[in-house]
């Protein structure tokens, strides 16, 4: 598996596919049309890590179903993550602080191989930095209960297979809204999630790069 970061890597410093690739992915056409893709100076840094590793003769990335609270991404699907901290170097830092505290992950163990186009997520102000990680191995997971209600490990070839992507109906902030979304394992992974993931995936068809042994 050491050809994949190798290869992930040289691809990343072709150039990233960028923020038109990401929005692809995007809620609604409503949403593509009328929410900015450009913060303000107000916008808050937060970052999420992209964790990469081996598993079952292929690579494997993890998500994490959040629990139900009262706030915009409540009840959803992420990638672990949050607000960058007055105490945090860089975003890296941020991404492997948050990781650590809501999944588990020893940044010891992560070898940063680069970032993804940062994303402005207009409804929480926030401009999000996805920090792509690897580990040689599948890390040992422990859930921090307030933050995380499981874990979704995510086969990387199963992602790149174009007819798990669909739409269906949500109601968004009480507005019935065409949804794009991947149906993984009947798990519903959309907004912010699946649009940093869908840059992950055309960077990886883009590159031909192999994500099996």
């Amino acid at each position: 598996m050491r050809d994949f970061i190798l290869d992930l890597k040289t691809e990343l410093s072709k150039g990233l596919p960028g923020t038109e690739i990401q929005w692809q992915m995007a809620s609604s056409d409503r949403l593509i049309r009328n929410f900015p893709r450009i913060p303000g100076k107000d916008a808050r840094e937060a970052a999420v890590l992209v964790l990469m590793f081996p598993e079952e003769k292929s690579i494997h990335t993890i998500l994490m179903q959040r629990p139900e609270y009262d706030g915009v991404h409540g009840g959803q699907i992420s990638f672990p993550g949050g607000k960058r901290e007055p105490a945090d170097r860089d975003l890296v830092h941020t991404a492997l602080r948050e990781a650590n505290e809501e999944i588990g992950i020893n940044p010891a163990n992560v070898i940063i191989t680069g970032n993804l186009t940062p994303l402005f997520i207009p409804v929480s102000n926030m401009l999000v930095t996805p920090v792509l990680g690897w580990t040689y191995k599948k890390p040992d997971f422990k859930l921090l209960p307030e933050e995380v209600v499981f874990l979704i490990d995510c086969d990387l070839d199963a992602l790149l297979n174009p007819s798990i992507v669909r739409t269906k109906p949500f109601e968004i902030r009480g507005e019935l809204l065409n949804v794009k979304y991947f149906d993984y394992q009947d798990n519903v992974i959309w907004g912010a999630t699946a649009m940093i993931l869908h840059e992950l995936l055309v960077l990886i068809k883009r590159g031909g790069i192999n994500v099996r042994e």
